[in-house]
Parts: C-alpha cells; structure tokens; sequence
C-alpha cells in the first residue's frame, strides 16, 4: 500500500475518488481491464494461419509500417480497412476491440486528442507465423500540450494469406502517457517514485 504524506496527496485522493463515484464507477460498472484470456484464445484460434508468399509479406509489412508512420484521424479512414482483416483482432494494454469496425471506431476514438503521433518501426523479426515489430511512439497529445511524450513497444501481428493482420498485441509501457495527465500523472509518478526509493535500499 502507498502512503502519501502530503495533506496534498490526500486532498486529491479524496477528489479523484469521488470523481470515479460521482461518474459511476461502482461495484456494478462495467469493468475496463482488458480480459488476457481472450489473447489466449484468439492464439490459439489462428495457430493454424498459413505463411504468406514473400511477395505478399513484403506488402503487407510495408502497409503496416506505412499506416502507423502517421496515426491520425485522415489515415486512420484511408487506411485501417487495408491492413485490417474483417474479423480481425487488436489488443493493447487498455482495450481488446475484434472485428474491422470495432478497430477502426477505437482507432479514431484514440486518435481524436491527438495533435501529431508516429510510430516508427525499427525492426521486424518474424517466428513462424508471428511477426514482432519494435517501434518508437512520438505523440503530442492536446491532453498535455506542450509536451512530447515518447515510448517504445512491440505489436505481435499475424496476417492471413492475403497479407491482413487478423491479430496485433500491442506490448507498451501506458504511464508514459498517463505521467503527463493531471491528477492521474501524479500517483503514476508517485508508485514509481516509491518503488524507485525502494530498489535503492
């Protein structure tokens, strides 16, 4: 348990506290975290997927490392339905959204306070028919403005024989961005501050 000494800390403990009770965060509110079993499952289900030819690979990583170059609400429309798969599955550490339309409405949703965003991919490593692509996010976020927020993570993605991902994990560490936010940034920075203090011991 993290202790706050600080008559601050408290004081806007108590606010965010009664912000999440006031908006409906109840022990009836539908839970948001991610259900993991249904990574598994969606695995397991396209274990199966056959190769792409090497003509089609080389298309299919160029749409995606072109699509995520510039995330923004214009290539979002002219591009998720080309390098997405109908029943297609994504997942990152806030949300698991399936099917194209599902994809494409988070996608733009995600990208609404967005002011520039990039990913720029520095390898692509392939173990069967598991693609890992490493990347950098650069993001300036109308969320924090005047301040860029930079991370690197990793997507596992499976395309089907036509070269469209039909699964994509994003693996990336979420305070990056979640440092920056009022409120919620400093008891981000406060946990890591503490676990900080206590490696060091």
């Amino acid at each position: 348990m993290v202790r706050c000494p600080l008559p601050v800390g408290k004081t806007l403990g108590i606010i965010v506290i009664g912000a999440l009770t006031m908006t409906g965060c109840t022990s009836q509110s539908k839970d948001r975290s991610p259900d993991w079993s249904r990574n598994t499952a969606k695995v397991q289900e396209t274990a199966d997927l056959s190769p792409m030819d090497a003509a089609t690979e080389k298309k299919a990583l160029k749409r995606f490392t072109d699509f995520y170059a510039e995330y923004s609400y214009d290539a979002i429309k002219e591009g998720v339905r080309g390098l997405y798969a109908d029943e297609a599955w994504f997942g990152d550490p806030f949300h698991i959204v399936e099917g194209i339309d599902n994809i494409e409405h988070y996608f733009l949703v995600m990208a609404e306070p967005v002011e520039s965003c990039t990913f720029t991919v520095d390898s692509i490593q392939r173990s069967g028919i598991d693609y890992f692509a490493r990347w950098t996010m650069e993001l300036e976020s109308k969320a924090a403005q005047g301040e860029q927020i930079k991370t690197i993570g990793i997507s596992q993605v499976r395309f089907n024989r036509s070269g469209k991902i039909v699964f994509q994990q994003d693996y990336w560490d979420a305070t990056a961005m979640m440092d920056r936010l009022p409120i919620v940034g400093y008891w981000t920075r406060l946990v890591k501050d503490r676990i900080e203090k206590g490696l060091e011991k």
